[in-house]
């Protein structure tokens, strides 16, 4: 693998951080300006979203967003976290040395294990709901996996997550704060 130069590397930066911001910012504001949501219960539910992943599910919900809404909000906010994270140790791994270096040695570890090589990329799921998105990105570029089928899987976890989540935030608020939210 080739070092990129210094403008290459700033460009594709530049990409990572457009991309993550196209998805966790801009993708949720547009339809919630189209449908009047409110736009700083957006922005709230998108800011835990970065802090507390899937655990924002309450905090948007609290601030009277509907379900389906928080979902949507909450998922492409991962996206955009996963998308960047991949794009930012993908362009560190084409520019720094030492990181070229982990990567090469760290997939000849990995293509060595059939078991691995066969499932490992499957562990995305249940580290996606233990750890988050955060760890899912950097573990699926170090082990060179592709970034379609690590975001499928990341995000197939996380939704299921996020949808349980929901569910038991929309069902304990009902019990307590009975017509208190929008279903």
């Amino acid at each position: 693998m080739e070092p990129w130069d210094r403008g290459t590397s700033l460009r594709h930066i530049g990409r990572a951080l457009g991309r993550g911001v196209a998805c966790a910012l801009v993708l949720p504001l547009i339809p919630a300006f189209l449908l009047g949501y409110s736009l700083s219960s957006t922005l709230a539910l998108v800011g835990s979203g970065l802090l507390i992943e899937y655990g924002a599910a309450p905090v948007g919900i609290a601030l009277g967003l509907p379900p389906v809404f928080v979902f949507y909000v909450l998922v492409c906010t991962e996206t955009g976290i996963f998308l960047c994270l991949f794009d930012i140790f993908d362009t560190i791994g084409h520019t720094w040395e030492p990181a070229i270096r982990l990567l090469e040695k760290t997939r000849q570890l990995v293509h060595q294990s059939a078991i691995v090589e066969r499932y490992g990329i499957l562990a995305l799921g249940p580290s996606a709901i233990l750890f988050g998105v955060y760890i899912n990105a950097p573990a699926a570029w170090v082990l060179g996996w592709r970034e379609e089928y690590a975001l499928f899987l990341t995000m197939a976890a996380y939704g299921l997550a996020l949808t349980v989540t929901i569910f038991l935030t929309v069902g304990l608020f009902q019990v307590y704060l009975p017509g208190g939210i929008p279903v």
